[in-house]
């Protein structure tokens, strides 16, 4: 992905890759609530920001979520949007159009998936809201 460029967000169930992260953000639900919650409570962000890998370490957020200890596909850290403006993921020309198709924070996760070297955003609904 090339920083300048901004890209829709992906559907989850239009790529075979996703459909494991899915599953794990399905598990992962109760957790993710929680640290998006603490994000927006503490006043940190409007716009939190999970990433979401499979393979090594990724230097963005903080990690919450380790796979190889829960046994799971994917890792997840916790960011925000504040943080992709300043390593230049969202270019700042393009933050206006990121908040515009940003979802509620308090319904939808937003996941910055990093596959190989591909990434891109993904949009799930919470369970059980």
């Amino acid at each position: 992905m090339n920083p300048s460029d901004f890209q829709a967000p992906k559907k989850i169930e239009d790529n075979p890759v996703l459909v494991s992260l899915k599953k794990d953000l399905d598990y992962y639900n109760d957790y993710l609530i929680g640290f998006s919650r603490e994000v927006l409570d503490s006043g940190i962000s409007k716009y939190p920001i999970f990433v979401a890998y499979q393979f090594g370490g990724i230097k963005l957020g903080s990690q919450v979520l380790d796979h190889k200890t829960l046994y799971t596909q994917w890792s997840i850290n916790i960011s925000a949007l504040e943080e992709f403006v300043k390593k230049g993921i969202v270019d700042r020309s393009k933050l206006d159009e990121f908040k515009g198709q940003y979802k509620d924070p308090e319904t939808h996760i937003c996941v910055f998936v990093v596959v190989n070297n591909d990434a891109g955003f993904v949009y799930y609904p919470y369970k059980n809201l």
